[in-house]
């Protein structure tokens, strides 16, 4: 008897409307959890009931231990952008998700993190111009950041904290609207606002 296929693909068209605006590149901020502190995990759906983009976006929150929030990185404005690439050979393949993004110092607590960061294994929530939130990191491989150090030279040179990070994961930089747990507050992935208590 043949085993029957479960994981139908789901296909539709990708329209464009000409004259929308598309606005590339990172916001300023980006937030990481370090996965030792995540608690479970929102689910990465398998297969799409009523659309292609159910198989892009996690369904539920990530959950934390107790007394750990995400943190948050300030970033250089305008440096700094999300890549995704097929990788791997059928039936195998998988994306690889990478980010370069800056962090203006080089201080002390800059220096700190990347001292720690070099080995540690990260979820990063990166917000994209439009609002939405995408993730790099997920719970099958480890994510690996890169951090180095620029003083920046004469008047107008490059400085500051670059952060190399690439993750593989089953899909190009998931999309993520649950809750985002902050010591300053809650954040709603899906508007981008404060949730208020």
């Amino acid at each position: 008897m043949a085993k029957e296929c479960t994981n139908a693909a789901l296909y539709d068209s990708l329209p464009f409307c000409k004259g929308k605006t598309i606005l590339p590149g990172i916001r300023s901020r980006l937030y990481y959890v370090p996965k030792r502190d995540i608690v479970s995990w929102p689910t990465l759906p398998d297969t799409a009931k009523t659309d292609m983009s159910e198989l892009a976006t996690y369904e539920g929150n990530f959950t934390l231990a107790s007394d750990k929030y995400w943190n948050f990185i300030d970033l250089v404005d305008n440096k700094g952008k999300i890549e995704s690439e097929s990788q791997g050979d059928k039936p195998a393949r998988s994306f690889i998700n990478k980010t370069s993004v800056v962090h203006p110092e080089t201080d002390e607590y800059a220096t700190g993190f990347a001292r720690q960061a070099n080995s540690d294994d990260f979820v990063y929530l990166i917000q994209v111009r439009n609002g939405k939130f995408r993730v790099l990191g997920c719970e099958a491989f480890s994510t690996d950041t890169k951090p180095k150090q620029d003083s920046g030279e004469g008047v107008t040179g490059d400085f500051g904290t670059t952060l190399d990070i690439e993750a593989t994961d089953a899909c190009p930089a998931p999309y993520y609207k649950g809750k985002i747990v902050t010591k300053e507050g809650i954040i709603d992935a899906a508007t981008g606002l404060p949730v208020s208590e």
